[in-house]
């Protein structure tokens, strides 16, 4: 009886275990069924986007692909998404963050080169790391490092003035970014007329502050009479001035009457101006034994006060002393830097000197000092500045265009 209850035992623990195995089989059976029966996963990449044969930035594998629906095969936690479309697999980076430029940057192969590959035009681009100030970002080239504090190359400025059959100071600024180049540019020259912007800075300081009254009248007398460039000269003698109108003859048409009366007429201020100069950084040194005559000057002090006038200009707001000021350098007489864009210029002409110094309004705006002693034949050097200016614009507009 025992054996028999034994026996009994055994043959029912094997059916246990052979249901359990039983029930094993068919659950296997049907998740693979089910798993036959789950659909694939498909996601649109929106915008262009680059396939790697590993999930790699730096894989040697790269493809550059436009918007289209992709299989999704694997997806890590990493930001790597492993996906085909038609006869194409490869490793995607899903986690690039959009990150946007205003100028064009440079983009490098290593962030140990010295010279940059290629321009990272303004606009957006896909970032994938970071590094300090270096972003790698992704390109139709593969994966390059974008630098954030990058400034052009000064061997292409250096390589171009060099080069150079004639001698000239260059004073360059870039004021949306503060880049600066200057080639000679602490090479003192006679400022010939660059000294009449200066003064009438200081003039419209007197005003803004409320020191004097450009509606004040002078009356052009013998005792005025200069020769030289400007119309006063030609006008009757006894015409009425008011030092409004003076300033403008002076800067716009670079007036020597205009000038030497404004000189007489703020004759008393002179060791203020002096001082008002030396302020806004000007070096002082440089003023002449005539009261407030600037009769020396070079192309950094010149680049100078364009800053200074570009700043009380910009800094005027409604003021009528800006406007006025700005309308005459934008309607020079002899307008010798030129541009595509609107230029506020002086320029100055004396005793085989010849200059230009300029505001130029070029979507990104910069200023441009040239000085030379390139009037010797008494015909100027205005195609020399024709070219310097040209290649200057050409330069600003590739490094400091801004995104449109």
């Amino acid at each position: 009886m025992a054996q028999k209850k034994m026996l009994y035992t055994i043959f029912g623990l094997t059916l246990i275990l052979l249901s359990a195995f039983g029930l094993i089989l068919l659950l296997i059976v049907q998740v693979g069924a089910l798993d036959e029966r789950t659909p694939p996963t498909y996601r649109h990449m929106r915008g262009d986007f680059i396939t790697y044969s590993e999930p790699d930035f730096f894989a040697d594998d790269i493809n550059a692909h436009s918007s289209r629906m992709v299989q999704v095969l694997e997806e890590r936690t990493d930001g790597w998404m492993h996906i085909s479309f038609g006869d194409t697999r490869g490793w995607v980076y899903m986690l690039a963050q959009p990150h946007h430029i205003d100028r064009p940057l440079g983009l490098f192969h290593s962030m140990h080169d010295e010279i940059h590959a290629k321009l990272a035009q303004p606009g957006e681009v896909q970032v994938l790391m970071q590094d300090d100030n270096w972003l790698l970002v992704s390109t139709p080239d593969g994966p390059m490092w974008l630098d954030q504090h990058f400034w052009p190359s000064r061997q292409t400025l250096d390589d171009f003035f060099n080069g150079l059959p004639f001698d000239v100071s260059i004073y360059y600024k870039n004021l949306d970014t503060g880049f600066i180049y200057s080639h000679r540019g602490d090479l003192i020259y006679n400022s010939a007329s660059l000294n009449k912007t200066p003064h009438a800075l200081y003039v419209y300081y007197l005003a803004e502050s409320g020191l004097v009254d450009l509606s004040e009248i002078h009356t052009f007398t013998p005792a005025n009479y200069r020769g030289g460039t400007g119309v006063i000269r030609h006008m009757p003698f006894y015409t009425e001035f008011t030092t409004s109108e003076l300033l403008i003859h002076s800067v716009r048409d670079s007036d020597n009457v205009a000038y030497f009366m404004l000189l007489n007429i703020f004759a008393d201020y002179w060791l203020s101006y002096i001082e008002f100069y030396r302020s806004i950084g000007g070096n002082a040194g440089l003023f002449g034994e005539y009261a407030g005559r600037l009769n020396l000057m070079t192309a950094e002090d010149a680049g100078l006060i364009m800053y200074r006038i570009h700043q009380f200009i910009e800094g005027g707001g409604d003021s009528p002393y800006a406007a006025e000021f700005k309308n005459s350098l934008l309607n020079s007489d002899v307008p010798i830097i030129i541009a595509d864009y609107p230029v506020a210029q002086k320029y100055g002409r004396w005793d085989g000197n010849f200059h230009d110094k300029a505001i130029v309004y070029a979507p990104s705006p910069y200023i441009l000092v040239i000085m030379s002693t390139l009037d010797r034949d008494g015909q100027g050097g205005f195609e020399e500045f024709a070219e310097i200016s040209r290649f200057i614009q050409d330069f600003n507009r590739r490094y400091f265009s801004p995104a449109q």
